[in-house]
C-alpha cells in the first residue's frame, strides 16, 4: 500500500494531526542542524587559522570512524525497513528490523564513545574533535533511548498502519544522527 493510500485510511483531523506533526518535527530538525553546521564552521575557522591541520605528530585513524559511519548507514536503512513493515501491519518484520537497527546503532554508539576518549592530540584539534564526536554522541544516545522504547510499545502491539507516528517520527530523528554523522564523518576524516 503506498503512503498516500495508507494515509488515506486516516480520518480529516487525523491527516492534519499527522502533517502538523511531521512538520513539527521538520522544524526541529533543521533547528538542530543548524547547531551540527555551526560546529563545522568553527571546526573550518581553526583550521584556517592553524599552520597544519591536523597538528604535526597527530594521526587520525580513519578505518574504524569509517566502518561505523557504515554500521550507523546501515542502522538507518533498518529502522526505515521498519516504519515500512509497520505501515504495512507486519510487525515482525518491524520488530526484527528496528531490533536490527538497533544493535548496529548501539554498535556504533560504543565505538564512538572510545573514539572520543582516544582522541588523539591536545590542543584546539583535540578540543574541537571531541566536541564534535562527544555533541553528536549526547544526540545518538538520546534519540537511541527513544527508538528502544518505541521497540518496546512495538512488541507490545502499541502501533499499527493506524496509529504509526511514535515509529515514524524515530525513524525521522534516527536519519537526523545519520546525515549529521555523515556531515561530521566528511569534516572530520575526510577533508
Amino acid at each position: 500500500m503506498t503512503q498516500h493510500a495508507l494515509e488515506q485510511k486516516l480520518s480529516r483531523q487525523e491527516q492534519q494531526q499527522l502533517r502538523n506533526r511531521r512538520t513539527g518535527l521538520a522544524v526541529f530538525q533543521i533547528s538542530w542542524i543548524m547547531a551540527f553546521v555551526c560546529l563545522i564552521i568553527v571546526n573550518f575557522w581553526i583550521r584556517g587559522n592553524s599552520e597544519t591541520w591536523p597538528p604535526a605528530g597527530v594521526a587520525v585513524e580513519k578505518i574504524i570512524p569509517t566502518l561505523m559511519t557504515l554500521v550507523l548507514v546501515a542502522s538507518s536503512f533498518f529502522i526505515r525497513r521498519g516504519v515500512k513493515a509497520l505501515k504495512e501491519d507486519n510487525i515482525v518484520t518491524f520488530s526484527n528490523s528496528w531490533r536490527y537497527g538497533l544493535i548496529l546503532g548501539g554498535v556504533f554508539a560504543v565505538v564512538m564513545a572510545y573514539e572520543f576518549f582516544a582522541a588523539p592530540g591536545s590542543g584546539q584539534f583535540f578540543y574541537i574533535y571531541r566536541l564534535m564526536i562527544g555533541f553528536h554522541h549526547i544526540h545518538a544516545l538520546v534519540i537511541g533511548y527513544y527508538l528502544i522504547r518505541v521497540y518496546q510499545n512495538g512488541k507490545r502491539g502499541a502501533y499499527s498502519s493506524n496509529d504509526f507516528w511514535p515509529v515514524e517520527g524515530g525513524a525521522s530523528l534516527w536519519d537526523f544522527v545519520t546525515v549529521a554523522w555523515v556531515l561530521f564523518y566528511v569534516v572530520l576524516y575526510i577533508i
